[in-house]
């Protein structure tokens, strides 16, 4: 009896592991997909790419296995130069991450930076109101510039990825 469910728990744990692994893969495939398109867009010309090295200490620390090998994954991306700290969300349909990165060290206790109505029209992907928000309400003296992307994952494969940069227009 010992036997069997030692096996047994051997099976579960190398296929638990192979999903993790899995998952992981897939998030660095959408980390860089997001990367390669804000640069193929010139986006975030701006030398090393400071997001892209965020993301990979989260799929490190295994703080985005909640997001699904089938999943839309939207992120939302800022740096305030002022303080230098970092604000992102993470979020599919079930769950969300918001975290604060400041000299290698998240935070993950304080509520997003970002407001509810942003975080909705990056969840409908609604570029134009975006688009028309950052025309008429962004007339802070130095907004901050947002990143947004989604990630469309498919039975393992990233289908596409979206992105878009705008400033904020909301006051915090």
């Amino acid at each position: 009896m010992n036997r069997i469910v030692i096996f047994l728990f051997i099976i579960g744990f190398i296929f638990s592991s192979d999903y993790t692994y899995g998952q992981s893969e897939i998030m660095d495939k959408v980390s860089s997909e997001i990367s390669r398109t804000q640069l193929k867009s010139k986006i975030r010309k701006r030398g090393k790419d400071f997001y892209a090295n965020i993301r990979k200490q989260l799929i490190d620390r295994d703080s985005l296995n909640f997001l699904s090998l089938c999943d839309t994954a939207f992120f939302l991306e800022t740096y305030e130069y002022e303080t230098g700290i970092s604000y992102g969300m993470i979020w599919n349909e079930q769950k969300s991450i918001a975290y604060e990165y400041l000299k290698n060290k998240f935070d993950f206790e304080n509520p997003p930076a970002f407001n509810k109505e942003t975080i909705g029209l990056v969840k409908k992907w609604d570029v134009a109101t975006i688009r028309k928000y950052e025309t008429e309400k962004s007339n802070l003296t130095s907004p901050f510039m947002i990143f947004a992307s989604r990630a469309i994952i498919k039975n393992g494969k990233v289908i596409s990825v979206d992105c878009i940069e705008f400033e904020e227009f909301y006051l915090r």
